[in-house]
């Protein structure tokens, strides 16, 4: 059975989509919404809400397990995507689709001339672990690419100045300080001599998850 018409005067998506200019907010939204369920008419495309389908900005502490694995995964395809890749080269090399990209994405991935886009910078909340002067080995939610992009530089940085014992690619992150989805504020630990206290602590530092995005 094919796909039931689509809106009373349009059979197809396609011939409401060029039967008119669609640059409305209502026309923009009926777009967005059949990019998540393409498979739905007009009327429950106007019915459907896009909370459903997109959890871009579901707080991380809302998440299921599998959908913190999911959010995790997405993330790496916004990495990707800013690196170059197109949204079909990311998906495919990690072994998910366009509509997950969607759900977890939300409008941080639009469609501009013909091709998927991501934005620079997001405010997707995910869990990562620092080096916390006063706490040492902690977890954090933080809430943006920026946030993501500096834990990810500073544990580059670490990994260099343990390897070497130089620590001078350290001093830009003294007195550094990331803020946690609830305010919190932390400091980035720069001392060598604690941060080699710290990985003896770690029996597999790789485990870290590192957006740089």
């Amino acid at each position: 059975m094919g796909r039931p018409r689509f809106s009373r005067k349009h059979r197809t998506y396609g011939e409401w989509l060029n039967a008119q200019s669609r640059t409305s907010r209502y026309a923009k939204g009926i777009i967005r919404k059949h990019q998540y369920s393409p498979d739905k008419s007009l009327k429950q495309l106007r019915n459907l809400k896009i909370s459903d389908y997109d959890l871009s900005n579901t707080v991380w502490q809302n998440l299921s397990s599998s959908q913190k694995r999911d959010r995790n995964l997405s993330l790496e395809i916004l990495r990707k995507m800013r690196h170059g890749k197109t949204l079909s080269e990311a998906t495919s090399k990690l072994g998910v689709n366009k509509q997950f990209a969607l759900k977890h994405l939300g409008t941080h991935l639009e469609k501009e001339g013909g091709r998927w886009q991501v934005t620079k910078t997001d405010s997707i909340q995910s869990e990562m672990l620092i080096y916390s002067e006063d706490e040492g080995v902690t977890s954090i939610v933080v809430t943006n690419s920026r946030d993501r992009s500096r834990i990810g530089k500073y544990f580059a940085a670490v990994q260099k100045a343990l390897k070497t014992g130089d620590p001078s690619g350290l001093e830009k992150f003294k007195d550094m300080k990331i803020k946690d989805a609830d305010g919190n504020e932390y400091r980035l630990e720069t001392s060598l001599e604690r941060l080699y206290e710290i990985g003896e602590t770690i029996e597999e530092p790789e485990f870290l998850e590192i957006y740089k995005s």
